[in-house]
C-alpha cells in the first residue's frame, strides 16, 4: 500500500488555502510539482516552473480523464463563452489513484444536471449546471453555475447557433430553477 504524499510546506504556503479549507489527497507528477485536491477546490501548477498554482473550484473543472497509456492526467477548465478552455497535462509516475478517485468522485458530485439539446439534426449543445460544495464561503450556498458545450461542427459565434443555445439553457434552466 502506498503512503499519502503530503505537499512540503512551500507548496502549502503557495496554496494560500481559504480557512477551513482541508487538503484531501496530493500528488507529485513526474517533474516534481504538486497537484493538490482539496474540499472546495483543484490546485494545478502554472507553468514556469516558480511555485504558482492556479486555484479552480470543482464547479469549473469542465473535464479531467486519465490516460492509463501514458500516465497523463488532462484537465479542463470552463472559461467564458467564445474563450479557449485552459488545459493542463500532468504526467503521474506513478499515479495516485487516491487523487485520481478524488478528482472523479469531486466532480461527478458538483454537477447538477447535464443535457444534450440538438440544435441541427444530432449537433447540438450541452447544457450543463453545476454547484459548488456545501458550505464554500467563496460561492453562495445554492449558487448553480451554468455553462454550454458546443459539439464539434456547430459554431458558436453563428448568431443563429447562440440563440438556439440560448433558448435550450432557458428551457433546462426553468425546469432546475423553477
Amino acid at each position: 500500500m502506498r503512503r499519502r504524499q503530503t505537499p512540503p510546506r512551500e507548496v502549502k504556503n503557495a496554496l494560500a488555502l481559504r480557512p477551513h479549507e482541508r487538503i484531501l489527497a496530493a500528488a507529485r507528477t513526474a517533474t516534481e510539482e504538486w497537484v493538490v485536491a482539496t474540499d472546495r477546490r483543484l490546485y494545478l501548477p502554472e507553468p514556469g516552473g516558480a511555485v504558482t498554482y492556479q486555484r479552480i473550484p470543482w464547479e469549473q473543472v469542465e473535464h479531467a480523464e486519465w490516460d492509463r497509456e501514458e500516465e497523463i492526467l488532462r484537465v479542463t477548465a470552463a472559461a467564458p463563452l467564445g474563450r479557449p478552455m485552459p488545459t493542463w497535462r500532468l504526467r503521474f509516475d506513478p499515479p495516485d489513484q487516491r487523487l485520481l478517485a478524488l478528482i472523479r468522485e469531486r466532480i461527478t458530485a458538483s454537477v447538477v444536471t447535464e443535457r444534450h439539446v440538438p440544435l441541427r439534426g444530432q449537433l447540438g449543445v450541452r447544457v450543463i449546471a453545476r454547484r459548488p460544495p456545501a458550505g464554500d464561503p467563496d460561492a453562495a450556498d445554492s449558487e448553480i453555475v451554468w455553462a454550454l458545450a458546443f459539439d464539434e461542427g456547430l459554431d458558436p459565434n453563428d448568431p443563429d447557433v447562440l440563440e438556439s443555445a440560448h433558448r435550450a439553457l432557458a428551457t433546462v434552466r426553468a425546469e432546475i430553477e423553477p
